[in-house]
């Protein structure tokens, strides 16, 4: 098997068809496509019934373990030299797995590919190329040009995750088996940033990583997505944040730790705005308390006068910024 496709899924069976779909019909036909079922609760298992394409395997879990243990599983399970994700809101071009492997044979030192996608945010109504989104992380990069759309990153990818990460969804990344034996699976704890920890362990063992500016996925976020959801996903960002220190401090990378603590001062302003809009005293007084740990800053101080002045205050003041 040249190259197996992992797909969490948790009640997403009304979007399901479309992510599986996008991947059996990928004009490179050697694939598996494992569908990992998250404990779903919804009508997941008739959707996967419905095919008969012996290219896709089914593996269900009996409760919800979270995505990080879905994830892991379909590792477990995967047979092919390269494995790749898709996770089940998003899709796939016809041509996204033919050109990550043609750049992957092409490349042989290059352990993971990612590429870029249209950024599709249903809440904001933002539709954007991901890399454009993160184009600042970029800056971060030291990179050697392989084709004109290929470059291999010699240096600065922790830095760069840490900033506004460039690997901006799973559903991006074709990578080579034996990274995992170097770096570990997915760890099964996390549900979220999941992603996220394991390329920071991936960049800190060596593996080698490579970007292609072509458009090759569409990333879709609706309002039930893990990332449109502050205080679901900010906590469990700084979990992630944590490992990503005990990854650092156990491959000597100690010069990485002024950075996380960025990130981490980063994540609780992010909370705290959230608190403010949602007009959440006490949150706030918890998100704001806890930013200080890493710098005071005006806008957290903004933030929290915001939170306390209350949603009523927050309106109008959105009221004069628009009429501005």
């Amino acid at each position: 098997m040249k190259i197996s496709v992992i797909t969490p899924t948790y009640n997403r069976a009304h979007l399901l068809k479309r992510a599986v779909d996008s991947v059996l019909a990928q004009t490179m036909p050697d694939l598996e496509l494992i569908v990992v079922d998250d404990g779903s609760t919804d009508e997941t298992p008739q959707v996967i019934a419905a095919y008969q394409d012996t290219r896709l395997r089914y593996v269900r879990f009996e409760r919800n373990r979270g995505i990080g243990a879905a994830r892991a599983e379909g590792v477990d399970c995967a047979s092919g030299e390269w494995l790749a994700f898709l996770d089940s809101d998003d899709l796939w071009l016809p041509e996204k797995l033919a050109a990550d492997l043609a750049i992957l044979e092409q490349h042989p030192e290059i352990d993971i590919l990612f590429s870029n996608y249209r950024n599709i945010n249903h809440v904001k109504g933002i539709d954007q190329t991901g890399f454009e989104q993160t184009h600042a992380a970029f800056g971060q990069l030291v990179t050697s040009p392989l084709t004109p759309t290929v470059n291999q990153i010699k240096s600065g990818l922790p830095q760069a995750l840490l900033m506004t990460n460039p690997i901006g969804t799973a559903s991006i990344i074709t990578l080579r088996r034996n990274v995992f034996q170097r770096a570990g699976n997915f760890n099964v704890t996390l549900s979220g940033p999941e992603d996220f920890e394991m390329m920071w362990r991936a960049a800190l063992y060596g593996a080698v990583f490579a970007y292609n500016t072509s458009v090759l996925t569409e990333r879709h976020k609706d309002q039930a997505s893990i990332t449109a959801q502050a205080h679901a996903f900010v906590p469990r960002y700084l979990t992630a944040l944590d490992l990503c220190e005990t990854s650092a401090r156990r491959a000597g990378k100690l010069n990485l730790v002024p950075a996380l603590n960025h990130a981490r001062g980063r994540a609780w302003l992010a909370l705290l705005h959230d608190d403010a809009i949602q007009g959440r005293r006490r949150d706030a007084f918890h998100s704001f308390t806890n930013s200080l740990r890493y710098g005071l800053t005006l806008q957290a101080c903004i933030y929290f006068l915001a939170a306390l002045a209350g949603p009523s205050w927050i309106a109008w003041a959105k009221r004069i910024v628009q009429g501005s």
